[in-house]
């Protein structure tokens, strides 16, 4: 207390001393800075005196000069020439003052200046004034002007000084304000400490009392305390463990009474724990006097429950063995007779213990039950005991014991040791048994044993016998062997002679293999050849045909008729180099096994239909009588390869034409008279015949009946040679029967249902040979990508010069002149044109200049076409740009199915230029777009049609192959999305009808099924759909590219900018706060199908399974639609709907069902079950949306 005294007596005298010292230290420091302003303040007035000063002298040095100007007498300039001597020492004093401002030096030195220049104008004039001249008014305008500007500059610096004085004045009262405040307030701190110092002075003295007093009152506790803690020691000491010391305090003596009372409550445990194991031990020992002996299973078990009854004082008690695959009751004390004889494991109480293999405890189990009966009626138990028994770590039985009284904790050492006790006793019981059976079962055997020794016995004897006779017989066979012997060595000789033939004709054969590698490598380096120079040849007549018919046109007529025909006479040569270059081309494709065929149902009378029109003007111009017969039993259709089948017969009937110069010329088609199922097309000429000796040498590629440098007719020699090989390849043949000057008739002979993959080849060596040519061609190809190696110079094009609402087109070709004659047409055609001459800049001028469309060729610098495609269609901004492809190389299929919208064969004609700008016209009339949905289910339908509509396409839906073709007549959808999953065969009679319609030909059809197609399914879906669209997670999104692809959707929504339009809207606020139940037994479903409503705002309850899914709907009462997986534990999807069904109130919710099956008939049981519609996992979330969108909208 002393020290805290003089501590606070030392606090109060420091703060008064400080603010003592604070407050002599400021009122010193504000009447410094009084001082200071006041200095300043006199400061700016000396300023503003000195410049007045100034201003008063010009003034009257001018009077002065004015005075003396007016009556020419000299004492007027008196004033002056006195200002004149003080106006310089006022400016050097002003100077002075204003050397701490320097804008005021400034104005100062301007000021002195002017003061120089206006003395010496005055000292001029008084100088003309004295020499007798004249004075004029522009002398005394100059000097006024002079004096206006040192008045303003004057001006400017009293002002600039009034301001400082102002602020100086100001911060001079400022200054006077404060310290007069801080003294203030330094006299009311001080007065502040000195009562606080006072009142903390007197608090402290009556504590100080207070505590002496407190201290006494706490000596007379202690003294208390100490007399109760030795009194319960002394109880403790003489064994009384019960008693407690009740002290709450937290002090020693606290701590002190506690540490008693720990002592006694261990002591306690002690003594408990010593009685416990001595009660355990007893009874163990009692329980091991029972067990020991010889004693059978069941009396084991007997005398093991009366030890655990009585000396546990248990009420009743039963033990159960494993036996077989079944618990089966050995023994019972204290039990009724209607007690369960056999037990499954797991099932009950007693079956679960022993699964569990842990011991449990049912406390107050079911009294009309449990209850052990007595002559006075019954008690209920109050707890039941499951021990389980083991062997090792194996359990092999239960033990179940009933009490009315509760089991203790410490009794459950007892009886866990006693169960391993009982079940080691068990199993060595089960042990002596199986021994006693199996000595009882090696008595039995021994005597068995005995038994057929004596058997055996007999069976020796027998043997001796046999062996005799086994003796004869070797030597009988002896003699055989010998003469086998001797058949051996003659074998031996025949083996000698056919190893020297199997030489000789391995040496033959080896032979035969190189010439067939030769003939292989001469086929393939022919085949090679063959397409180079095609390729090569190709180019150059692209521009020669396009050029040539660009020049006969002469659009811009400044050339001469001469001219004209010339350039008519080019284009018509170069016409047929290129037709002699397709000829070649389909010999060399048919001899490397590189001809594909397209196999379909062929009218014939539409055939021959187009033959006539194709021919009758040419007869006409020959005069020569042309005759097409039917016979009366030809089938309607057959199935072959219709351009193949076009071109044989073009080719003969052009050859009958050719070398017929009267007469006629007869088609006739018929059934073949020698083999069943084979169609005849007979082409009869009254021509000029063919020799004999010709009739095998004209079949044979570059050979002609005529082969004299001065043949009539000309020609490659090709025709027959192709439509021979083509005949083939369609299972057929060609005869040929002629006489000479007389005419000829070529028989062609195909099978009226061409199967698949079915060529007549004429040996397995030549098949062998094609297919390594095959193979050869094919590791070229991939190798080889389609890239030059030369880098064309850059065409002068229009990229520079493309305004806003420009078309371009889109150029990429390395053939400099070709590519310059497409940009001279598509400049007439009226659109713009950019040309890239090299694969690597193609995809960056489509994204920069986004042409309206895109001429691409295949073989190209640095990148080949393909890549460039790939490049085009995976960017989303481009990927709807048409893209139509150019090449020599024939590669129409793969071009379409890359994504192109259309092919052409170099050399290109300008019909066809046309054609593709007409094509292009229309892809951007086209607006809206439109697709016709062909799908039997409504809602799915309906909730594809909204997923479109949000992309600004507009959908039509149609359910029959009727309905399906009118709606294209009239409607004019731009593409088709066709469900396979209709009813029967109705997907491909709807694919049949549109593709045999005029004007359907080449609308888009978008296969969309659930199916996984089979090989022959996918192939023959190929024939009609120009794309295949799996239903999985991301089906929609897949159907929207391809519509994307095949209308080419340009302009309005390029690439990643596509949007959803105010449908989207109507989507979220139609699920907008609706609740959706998912009930399904994967919680990854639940889980991203949440995630996927849940954006819409949407609540969501799941269920694991069919009965929790049951308790969520009675739970919630306002759910508005159920997501049902199909495939459950516990109850499946099937019967948790019917079980919803059943309740009226649920009877019209939407339940959507959702199945990872998607088997034939899941969706028709799923309708039955009551569900409202059905979709497969992996589920698009899309689709999901769209149809809770459908079902939900009302």
């Amino acid at each position: 207390m002393p020290k805290r005294f003089l501590r606070d007596l030392q606090i109060g005298f420091g703060f008064s001393l400080a603010l003592l010292l604070t407050s002599s230290t400021a009122s010193y420091l504000s009447i410094r800075n009084q001082i200071h302003n006041s200095q300043m303040v006199d400061h700016s007035r000396r300023v503003i005196a000195r410049s007045n000063r100034i201003l008063i002298d010009l003034q009257n040095a001018e009077t002065g000069q004015r005075g003396f100007l007016l009556t020419g007498r000299e004492h007027f300039l008196e004033p002056y020439y006195s200002s004149s001597r003080s106006l310089p020492q006022s400016i050097a004093t002003a100077r002075d003052l204003v050397s701490d401002n320097l804008p005021q030096q400034k104005i100062i030195d301007s000021i002195g200046q002017l003061v120089e220049s206006r003395l010496n104008k005055l000292a001029g004039l008084v100088n003309i004034k004295k020499a007798r001249g004249t004075v004029t008014l522009a002398d005394m305008e100059e000097g006024k002007k002079y004096m206006d500007r040192c008045r303003a500059l004057l001006a400017r610096l009293v002002d600039n000084e009034e301001k400082l004085l102002d602020s100086r004045s100001g911060r001079l009262n400022t200054a006077s304000t404060l310290t007069s405040l801080f003294v203030i307030i330094a006299a009311i701190f001080s007065l502040f400490i000195t009562i606080f110092s006072y009142i903390r002075l007197r608090r402290d003295l009556a504590k100080r009392v207070q505590l002496e007093q407190d201290l006494k009152k706490k000596d007379r506790e202690i003294t208390q305390r100490l007399v109760a803690t030795q009194r319960i020691a002394g109880q403790i000491a003489a064994g009384n463990y019960s008693v407690k010391i009740n002290d709450q305090e937290h002090d020693e003596l606290g701590s002190l009474a506690g540490s008693l009372n720990n002592m006694a409550d261990s002591l306690k445990q002690s003594f408990d724990e010593l009685s416990d194991n001595e009660w355990r031990q007893t009874g163990l020992a009692l329980l091991n006097e029972v067990l020991v002996g010889n004693k059978v299973k069941e009396d084991l078990v007997s005398d093991a429950l009366q030890i655990l009854v009585t000396y546990g004082e248990c009420a009743n008690g039963s033990l159960y063995i494993l036996e077989h695959t079944q618990l089966a009751l050995i023994g019972a004390y204290g039990h009724e007779d209607s007690m369960r004889q056999f037990i499954a494991p797991g099932e009950g109480a007693v079956g679960q213990a022993f699964v569990d293999g842990k011991v449990r405890i049912i406390e107050n189990p079911y009294p009309s039950k449990n209850v052990v009966s007595f002559t006075a009626g019954y008690l209920p138990l109050h707890s039941i005991l499951l021990l389980p028994i083991f062997d090792g770590h194996t359990c092999i039985g239960v033990i179940e014991l009933g009490s009315f009284r509760k089991f203790e904790e410490p009794q459950m050492p007892f009886y866990r040791e006693a169960g391993r006790h009982i079940g080691a006793a068990i199993v060595a019981a089960q042990a002596r048994l199986k021994v006693q059976q199996l000595l009882e079962e090696t008595q039995s055997q021994t005597e068995e044993l005995q038994a057929q020794h004596a058997e055996l016995e007999n069976l020796n004897a027998n043997l001796e016998i046999h062996t005799q006779k086994l003796q004869t017989s070797e030597e009988e066979l002896r003699v055989q062997q010998e003469e086998l012997l001797q058949a051996n060595k003659e074998l031996e000789q025949r083996s000698a002679m056919l190893e020297e033939k199997n030489i000789l004709i391995a040496d033959r054969n080896q032979e035969i293999q190189k010439k067939a590698e030769e003939l292989a490598r001469s086929t393939k380096y022919k085949s090679e050849f063959l397409a180079n120079m095609s390729h090569e040849l190709r180019t150059p007549l692209n521009s020669i045909l396009l050029l040539s018919r660009l020049m006969s046109d002469n659009p811009e007529k400044n050339l001469t008729t001469e001219q004209i025909e010339s350039a008519e006479v080019i284009q018509l040569s170069g016409k047929n180099l290129l037709t002699l270059i397709d000829e070649i081309l389909d010999l060399s494709k048919i001899e490397s096994g590189k001809m594909e065929l397209d196999y379909q149902q062929v009218a014939i009378s539409d055939l021959t239909k187009d033959l006539d029109n194709l021919f009758s003007p040419i007869i006409r111009e020959k005069a020569l009588s042309f005759t097409i017969k039917l016979a009366d039993n030809l089938p309607k259709t057959i199935r072959t390869d219709r351009q193949r089948l076009d071109q044989i017969l073009r080719n003969l009937l052009s050859n009958a034409i050719k070398f017929t110069k009267e007469g006629q010329v007869t088609l006739s088609v018929f059934p073949s008279e020698a083999q069943d199922g084979q169609i005849a097309f007979a082409v009869t000429d009254t021509g000029i015949g063919i020799a004999p000796d010709k009739q095998d040498v004209i079949f044979e590629a570059f050979q002609q009946a005529d082969g004299s440098t001065r043949r009539k007719f000309g020609g490659t020699g090709l025709g027959l040679s192709i439509s021979r090989e083509l005949s083939r390849l369609l299972g057929g043949e060609i005869r040929l029967s002629s006489q000479e000057k007389k005419g000829s008739t070529f028989t062609l002979l195909i099978p009226e249902n061409l199967e698949e993959n079915t060529v007549t080849t004429t040996g397995e060596l030549i098949q062998s040979i094609a297919e390594n040519i095959e193979k050869t061609q094919d590791i070229i190809m991939s190798s080889s990508p389609h890239t030059v190696d030369i880098i064309p110079p850059d065409v002068d094009d229009d990229r520079n010069d493309i305004k806003e609402d420009d078309k371009v087109i889109l150029i990429v070709e390395d053939d400099v002149n070709f590519a310059k004659a497409l940009l001279r047409y598509t400049r007439q055609q009226k659109y713009k044109g950019v040309v890239i001459v090299r694969g690597d800049q193609a995809a960056d001028a489509a994204i920069r200049y986004k042409p309206t469309a895109i001429l691409l060729d295949i073989q190209l610098p640095v990148k080949d076409g393909w890549q460039v495609m790939a490049e085009i269609k995976n960017n989303p901004i481009t990927r709807p740009i048409p893209v139509h492809v150019m090449s020599s190389f024939e590669v129409k299929r793969e071009s379409l199915l890359q994504g192109a919208i259309d092919f052409m064969d170099k050399p290109i004609a300008l019909e066809q230029m046309a054609q593709m700008f007409i094509k292009i016209e229309e892809a951007l009339a086209r607006n809206p777009k439109k697709v016709l949905i062909v799908e039997e289910n409504s809602k799915h339908a309906a909730a594809l049609a909204n997923f479109l509509e949000s992309y600004d396409i507009i959908s039509e839906i149609k359910t029959t192959v009727t309905e399906s073709v009118d709606s294209l007549y009239s409607d004019k959808a731009d593409c088709v999305i066709l469900d396979m999953g209709v009813p029967g065969n109705m997907g491909y009679d709807t694919l049949d009808s549109i593709r045999q319609k005029p004007g359907l030909e080449n609308i888009p059809i978008i296969v969309f099924t659930g199916k996984n197609l089979s090989k022959s399914e996918e192939l023959k879906l190929k024939q009609y759909a120009d794309s295949i669209v799996i239903k999985t997670a991301n089906s929609y999104q897949r159907i929207l590219d391809e519509v994307g692809l095949f209308l080419h959707l340009v302009g309005n929504h390029p690439g990643e900018e596509w949007s959803k339009k105010s449908s989207l809207g109507t989507i979220r606020e139609v699920l907008q706060n609706k609740k959706v139940l998912i009930v399904d037994d994967d919680i990854r479903t639940i889980y991203y199908l949440s995630q996927a409503l849940e954006r819409y705002q949407i609540n969501v309850v799941s269920a694991m399974d069919g009965k929790e899914g049951l308790d969520k709907i009675e739970e919630h009462d306002d759910i508005s639609a159920i997501l049902m997986d199909m495939v459950m534990p516990e109850m499946d999807g099937y019967e948790t709907i019917k079980m919803i069904r059943q309740n009226p109130h649920y009877s019209e919710i939407p339940i959507i069902a959702i199945t990872a099956k998607n088997m034939i008939g899941d969706r028709e049981r799923c309708i039955i079950a009551g569900a409202s519609d059905y979709i497969s996992k992996p589920v698009d979330t899309d689709q999901l949306l769209s149809l809770l969108r459908v079902w939900l909208y009302n």
